[in-house]
């Protein structure tokens, strides 16, 4: 581990692999349900079931996934590669095969992509908190993982589109994969060059006792107030994200546009990143993360206000609020890495970070869980014409609860850290720490 400012070759050589890896993640749980609709005649109610019980599986497993990462700490590369292949493996198989029933085939390929998913998230994570103890060089680290994060995502989102005007419908997600395949051979090359073997001395004798119990009970309490922040944040872009195409679709007529806002949407994020990392340089991450959610209520809440035909005010909606997505992607994950290096847990920070997309996962299933009855309750009805009541209740649910949830992790982020300008030094960490964490350091 080294204090040295990393180089711009060296966040490359890093991030690139979060281009392939992206494929995996959002346009995933979007292209496959329909490919398997369309072309399977697999129902959407079956089809929402199953993804809901692999989101709920994927989500349950991060933390044994961080376990594992952390006992094979000394085997980064041979991991990150072996998960690499699995989920190019997995994809394919899912759009290009079908070996079992639509119903089984698209629920194990899903589960082996999330799974090798996790894995690659989750080994980026610890790799970055093992890089270095620099606070700016942490954000930055966080910054150009989730840059390349973001670029892959509008490339996987926009792929299909033009592949479907280029090819014929079958060889659509062939090339699909196979772009897939190429971008994850770069992206485990680059990241080798990163690779490192030894284990600290200090942590290398303890290897025989990990298990996952006393990783937690060594988690700092200022760790579990940032995942309690984390968790209403996210909880508040799951809704979004569940209700995105029926709000689009449904509510703006605009179903044809759905890609291009997304794309907007993931651009100004990507593109706010820097001015996200200069500011949490000047006032901190936790004042950085609170302006970025009230970035996100102020814009937001237009949607809100919005009618059919409203393309333009959407499209100012997206492009405002997106900028917002940068901080909640890169400034958690650096601040985790400050409380790890704060407390002198660098033994469990696989078990730590996995904490970050297991909420993340959770978040989307529990706002699934909620928000898809509420519709149906006041009468919602996707892909037909729908009463002014069902249509509020839409508005409501996507854009009004995430706002409430947004103001909420302000508050949270307020009244755990602001306040008491907590967790801008190592000092701030270690006094506030959880005290028992020194009988495993």
């Amino acid at each position: 581990m080294t204090v040295k400012t990393i180089s711009r070759k060296s966040l490359l050589q890093y991030g690139f692999i979060g281009l392939p890896m992206a494929f995996a993640g959002f346009p995933l749980y979007i292209f496959a349900p329909d490919f398997y609709a369309t072309n399977h005649g697999v129902s959407l109610t079956l089809l929402g079931g199953l993804l809901l019980a692999i989101r709920l599986f994927d989500a349950v497993q991060d933390p044994l996934i961080g376990w594992l990462v952390d006992r094979l700490r000394g085997k980064f590369m041979p991991l990150l590669t072996s998960a690499g292949i699995i989920l190019c493996i997995s994809i394919f198989g899912l759009f290009n095969s079908l070996l079992f029933s639509p119903p089984v085939w698209f629920s194990l390929c899903m589960l082996f992509a999330v799974s090798a998913y996790s894995i690659l998230t989750i080994i980026l994570g610890v790799r970055a908190t093992l890089w270095t103890i620099d606070k700016e060089d942490q954000t930055r680290i966080s910054g150009a993982r989730e840059s390349f994060g973001i670029t892959g995502l509008i490339i996987a989102v926009s792929m299909p589109t033009l592949l479907s005007r280029l090819v014929t419908p079958n060889r659509v997600y062939l090339l699909y994969t196979g772009v897939l395949s190429i971008l994850m051979l770069g992206g485990i090359y680059s990241f080798s060059k990163l690779y490192f073997k030894p284990i600290s001395i200090a942590t290398a004798h303890k290897r025989n006792h990990f298990s996952l119990l006393p990783a937690l009970r060594t988690l700092p309490k200022q760790s579990l107030k940032l995942f309690a922040v984390y968790s209403l944040s996210m909880l508040a872009s799951s809704f979004s994200a569940a209700l995105v195409i029926f709000y689009v679709r449904d509510l703006l007529g605009a179903e044809n546009l759905t890609g291009l806002f997304l794309i907007l949407y993931f651009s100004s994020g990507a593109a706010a990143m820097p001015l996200w990392k200069s500011l949490s340089v000047r006032i901190g991450k936790y004042k950085t993360w609170a302006l970025s959610n009230i970035v996100a209520v102020v814009s937001f809440i237009g949607a809100f206000f919005l009618n059919v035909g409203d393309v333009w005010p959407y499209a100012i909606v997206c492009s405002l609020s997106g900028l917002a997505l940068g901080a909640d992607l890169m400034l958690p994950p650096s601040i985790l890495s400050d409380h790890i290096h704060g407390t002198g847990n660098k033994a469990f920070s696989g078990t730590y970070y996995a904490f970050l997309p297991f909420i993340s996962k959770a978040s989307l299933a529990l706002a699934s869980a909620i928000a898809l009855p509420t519709l149906e309750v006041a009468g919602f009805k996707p892909q037909t014409i729908n009463s002014d009541p069902a249509l509020i209740a839409l508005s409501v649910t996507y854009a009004i609860i995430p706002c409430l949830l947004k103001i909420m992790a302000t508050g949270l982020l307020y009244g755990f850290f602001i306040r008491f300008n907590i967790g801008e030094n190592n000092e701030g960490i270690q006094n506030h720490s959880n005290t028992r964490s020194s009988n495993y350091v």
